[in-house]
């Protein structure tokens, strides 16, 4: 019987030394993991506020309630691993729940892993005030990617699309006026972006009899703006001022070749002419550039075409 006690006694000991390791182990790694979170949180808290990108700006595909756009400009990469800037732009003012006009994401992307980590998150209203930041959560491992990270196929396997420059060009293309924005406008006479999302809605159906003249204005304040003349050379289209149209599509081509938006443009304009081959011509040259480039346009300026002007 003394035996066993004592055997019992030693497997108790045992026991009770596992035991204290494991609690060791296990607060070993709860302290490891709080330093974790907190270094974490202070590297969020370091790193820049978000801003609205002024740079080239590579349009994603749209979703129900915005659109979205990768900055092309200060992207960084590290072997598979990509760092950018992601802009998402609401249809309208409250159109993105719980975020304002507009929203900033800072992202990297593993593209070798198809994992996705969320930086620093901001909050921006119409006139572009920086309203809110939130530090987004994507854990140590970041999460996977999904179907509504549109911004993976740009960023890893180089996708193309449309590019325009500046927050204020992607506003305005994708994002509806404000009610009574017509004399916001009248009231700042020298605010350049109020006339052009003025013409860019125009020139998409949201017609006043003044748009015409809200381009022209646009494209005076802003004659480097390459999305104002398109937007003008397609109302112009619309309209049927052609000449108008062809100067400012070729203004834009003069400035960027490969256009493939005011490419497009021509083709229509050629057609329009009755000139069929100089039209399939240029038509090829979009989409050789963009297949996507006559939805785009259709959808955008809201143009019907038939079928034989969305293919080769």
């Amino acid at each position: 019987m003394a035996k066993k006690g004592a055997a019992d006694r030693v497997r108790l000991m045992a026991f009770a030394g596992v035991g204290a390791v494991a609690l060791v182990v296990v607060g070993a790694w709860i302290a490891m993991d709080v330093a974790r979170a907190r270094k974490e949180e202070a590297a969020a808290a370091a790193a820049p506020m978000p801003a609205l990108p002024l740079g080239r700006l590579q349009r994603l595909e749209s979703g129900v309630d915005e659109t979205g756009f990768v900055a092309l400009d200060d992207q960084r990469r590290d072997g598979g691993v990509v760092e950018a800037t992601v802009l998402a732009v609401g249809k309208t003012a409250t159109s993105i729940k719980d975020a304002g006009a507009m929203v900033v994401r800072r992202v990297t992307v593993d593209c070798a892993q198809g994992r996705l980590f969320e930086g620093r998150v901001g909050h921006f209203d119409t006139e572009g005030k920086l309203t809110t930041v939130v530090n987004g959560y994507s854990g140590k491992h970041g999460r996977p990617v999904d179907v509504g990270d549109r911004e993976v196929p740009v960023l890893c396997r180089a996708a193309k699309g449309p590019v325009i420059v500046g927050w204020h060009a992607a506003q305005r293309s994708a994002q509806q006026l404000p009610e009574g924005y017509a004399k916001v406008a009248e009231a700042r006479k020298t605010d350049a972006d109020a006339w052009a999302w003025l013409c860019a809605q125009g020139a998409r159906g949201a017609w006043r009899g003044s748009t015409p003249q809200d381009c022209d204005k646009a494209v005076q304040m802003l004659p480097g703006d390459l999305a104002a003349r398109l937007d003008r050379g397609y109302l112009s289209l619309k309209i049927g001022r052609r000449p108008q149209a062809a100067a400012d599509f070729a203004h834009v081509m003069a400035q960027e070749p490969g256009n493939a938006s005011a490419l497009f443009g021509r083709s229509l304009l050629h057609a329009m002419g009755g000139d069929q081959s100089a039209s399939r011509r240029d038509r090829v040259a979009a989409l050789d550039l963009d297949e996507a480039v006559p939805a785009w346009v259709a959808r955008t300026y809201d143009i019907q075409m038939s079928q034989e002007y969305r293919v080769r």
